[in-house]
């Protein structure tokens, strides 16, 4: 059976110097072509694991030019900027969903330009050293990215406080540590990934694994026929510890 694997990037695959200073193999770069993010040998074997008789396609928030930027074996195809962009087996941007996109994106993009207003005049209040910008990504103002100068996560928590009651509805804030995005209802791994199962899996006996870090990853996750999760991330931080506890005394009992 052929098997398709849906996986995260960041804090999945790979990670920076800061959040994991054992990995060593070089994993991206940045805009200036300088060290950014490292595999450790254990993620390394796990890539290659997963890669074993399997096509992999990665679903990453990161835009397209940071996507490229990652010096991983991972191929073309891609799903980036939080499923705003669907890249095909040719790297270009499938284009039925791009009109999707772009017809949405027309329709926030003044929200974002004001949220962007929102964050700056919260982040001045409350003494939060942050960068924020508008992503634009294949042409398409997509969502609001804010990353902490100093690495804060304390202090982000406390921005994103601020900002979560100023966020429009069916709006998602996503905090992962010192990094916080504001997405619009149109966004989201899921999204992207139901699109690319309907319009590239025709077949029935596919496997789907979905494999992930982050509480966003979740939900595309629940797509897959399996779902993996590093013991380190968000995704089991959030599991109930009493909930885990029973299970295991259930298991011995």
């Amino acid at each position: 059976m052929r098997r398709l694997v849906f996986v995260d990037l960041d804090d999945t695959l790979f990670q920076t110097e800061r959040k994991n200073p054992q990995a060593v193999r070089l994993a991206a770069v940045d805009k200036q072509g300088q060290p950014l993010s490292f595999c450790s040998e254990r993620q390394e074997a796990f890539l290659s694991w997963l890669a074993q008789g399997a096509t992999l396609i990665p679903v990453t928030g990161r835009s397209v030019d940071a996507f490229r930027r990652v010096l991983l074996p991972l191929g073309k195809q891609a799903i980036c900027s939080f499923g705003g962009v669907i890249l095909d087996a040719n790297g270009d941007p499938e284009a039925a969903w791009h009109q999707k996109m772009a017809t949405a994106a027309e329709a926030t993009a003044h929200l974002l330009a004001e949220l962007d207003g929102i964050v700056a005049e919260s982040a001045a209040q409350h003494s939060v050293d942050v960068r924020h910008r508008v992503i634009w990504d294949m042409g398409l103002p997509l969502y609001l990215s804010v990353k902490h100068n100093r690495g804060s996560e304390g202090e982000m928590g406390r921005l994103a406080a601020a900002v979560s009651p100023l966020t429009p509805p069916g709006w998602t804030l996503h905090r992962n540590g010192n990094n916080m995005a504001l997405l619009p209802p149109f966004l989201g791994k899921a999204a992207a990934v139901a699109f690319f199962l309907e319009r590239f899996i025709k077949d029935e006996s596919v496997l789907t694994i979905g494999v992930g870090d982050s509480l966003t990853d979740v939900d595309f996750m629940r797509l897959c026929d399996y779902a993996l999760a590093p013991t380190k991330s968000q995704i089991i931080s959030a599991l109930p510890q009493q909930a885990l506890h029973t299970e295991r005394e259930k298991q011995w009992t």
